[in-house]
């Protein structure tokens, strides 16, 4: 498996500015950049990504995005307390819903 990259999404017309992203393959990585218009990505580090999730940015605590594509159980194992395992599951996430929206011809 590749390396995971890490990113915030910054979105000033959304109502949640930034989002913490993890990805696992550029494909999926590339979907999202070209799926949320206006959106710009700044690629950072896990550990960045980590303090974004646990303490934030200019005192915003900053979520991870786009866990609809994860099991309640998965769910349930999202913690910044185990950061490695949580990254794992954020870019699986976002990998089966990349998959799904290629399988579907969405993209």
């Amino acid at each position: 498996m590749s390396e995971l990259q890490f990113y915030i999404r910054h979105q000033p017309n959304f109502l949640q500015d930034k989002f913490i992203l993890v990805f696992k393959s550029d494909e999926a990585r590339d979907y999202f950049k070209n799926a949320i218009k206006g959106s710009y990505f700044e690629k950072i580090t896990s550990e960045s990504a980590e303090h974004a999730a646990r303490i934030g940015i200019n005192g915003k605590t900053i979520p991870y995005g786009y866990t609809l594509r994860l099991t309640k159980e998965e769910m349930s194992r999202l913690s910044t307390a185990n950061w490695e395992e949580t990254s794992q599951l954020l870019a699986e996430g976002n990998e089966r819903l990349y998959k799904e929206r290629a399988s579907n011809n969405k993209i």
